[in-house]
């Protein structure tokens, strides 16, 4: 394993210093001098994209895909790059993720990490670390989203690689990478004809093996879709491969694709009391609740003057909040917020249900809010339209909601029916 290791560093190495392609002639990996019959490093980013990259970036790639256009990296996630390199995924990644993500790039090379350092100098969400992709320098359960890209295909232990990306994902985190696949059996002397002209081709399994190591490391929703299918036309074949007869030079001919690969590790269903915890806010959970309103572009006012009127969900933190007025008969929702790196795990219906259970608990009959942007998700939690007059005056000339909420908010409401006390 030291000797591929070592192998793959070198080259590497020789490519960030000339810039040239592992994943082409003429690379880190390929013959130098020869024609170009698999660059698969052209046109995996389109110009708007590489427009908002910094300059010379991306001409540092060496990838054979671009993993970023189905990772669906949302706000506020931890997203792991394995073999990071130069940083160009690393910085979409960031941009993606957003101030209150984090990415961290995983790379064995000190010259790709030097490069990066320099690359992505000034982006505070972005980590670099040194280590190998067989064995991940991070905790269990960490990231949300593991990306690479033509990096896997090159490791001399794939099921190690897969089985530590089971391991340092979250319940219900997804792993989306670029590599290369073959789509059916070739002989070992075709490979090696093959790898002559691009580094990326020695390692590369077949379909069929890499979505079965997924499974086997635990993987759900396993899915390969080619992107690029190589299909070498019989004449240039006859030149690059001088030394294979044509049956052989017909069995390279669209055996080999580029690919983005997706697994999903299972999700599992956190259990209240074990896994989370909901409890009434007491005035020390203040800064973190206001925080947590901040980054959801929720006002905190009416927070510290009455913390006990808000509900906290738990998990490594104050995950989740949401408060309630009472006047009377009638409470008014409000401040539901979800913690950016938690979402679309439930916390939000788990948090509306909870707090009202709580306001039918102290005699709330009907529940309203003001919205701006989530009618359809209160929609299901079996609220229905109203008008803001409808909301009785002493609420609202109680609550902070009056002052931050526009005008044009939508307002709805929920009537508790009696028997459900």
């Amino acid at each position: 394993m030291d000797d591929i290791r070592d192998y793959v560093k070198e080259r590497y190495a020789r490519a960030i210093k000339s810039t040239s392609s592992c994943c082409g002639s003429g690379g880190c990996c390929g013959a130098a001098g020869r024609t170009d019959i698999l660059n698969m490093t052209k046109g995996n980013y389109d110009g708007a994209t590489l427009g908002k990259t910094p300059e010379g970036m991306a001409g540092q790639s060496f990838g054979c895909g671009n993993p970023l256009t189905e990772a669906r990296i949302h706000p506020g996630e931890t997203v792991l790059d394995l073999g990071s390199g130069a940083g160009l995924d690393l910085f979409l990644a960031s941009e993606a993720t957003g101030p209150f993500g984090k990415v961290i790039g995983l790379d064995m090379t000190d010259e790709m990490l030097e490069t990066a350092a320099k690359n992505l100098n000034g982006l505070d969400n972005v980590t670099l670390v040194k280590g190998y992709i067989e064995d991940m320098p991070l905790e269990s359960g960490t990231v949300d989203v593991i990306i690479s890209n033509c990096v896997i295909n090159l490791s001399p232990d794939k099921e190690k690689v897969l089985k530590e990306a089971f391991r340092v994902l979250r319940p219900g985190g997804r792993f989306c990478v670029s590599d290369t696949v073959f789509v059916r059996p070739v002989t070992d002397r075709a490979v090696k004809n093959l790898a002559a002209w691009s580094g990326c081709i020695s390692g590369a399994l077949q379909e069929t093996e890499y979505a079965g190591l997924l499974k086997e490391a635990g993987f759900e929703e396993v899915e390969i879709r080619r992107t690029k299918v190589f299909d070498i036309p019989d004449a240039l074949a006859a030149f690059a491969f001088p030394d294979l007869d044509e049956e052989e030079r017909r069995e390279i001919g669209g055996a080999l694709a580029s690919a983005l690969i997706f697994a999903k590790k299972p999700s599992v269903e956190p259990i209240e009391g074990r896994d989370l915890f909901i409890r009434t806010a007491v005035p020390e959970d203040v800064p973190a609740i206001a925080a947590l309103l901040e980054e959801n572009g929720l006002s905190p006012l009416g927070v510290a003057a009455s913390p006990e009127n808000f509900l906290v969900l738990e998990q490594n933190g104050i995950a989740a909040v949401a408060g309630m007025e009472i006047q009377g008969d009638a409470g008014l929702l409000r401040s539901l917020a979800v913690r950016l790196k938690d979402r679309k795990k439930g916390f939000g219906e788990r948090m509306t249900y909870a707090i009202i259970d709580r306001g039918r608990e102290q005699g709330v009959r009907t529940v309203y809010l003001l919205t701006e942007t989530a009618e359809r998700f209160f929609g299901r939690a079996g609220f229905t339209a109203a008008r803001r007059e409808d909301i009785p005056a002493p609420l609202m000339q109680s609550s902070a909601l009056d002052r931050v909420c526009p005008q044009g908010s939508t307002v709805m409401k929920k009537t508790i029916p009696r028997e459900e006390n």
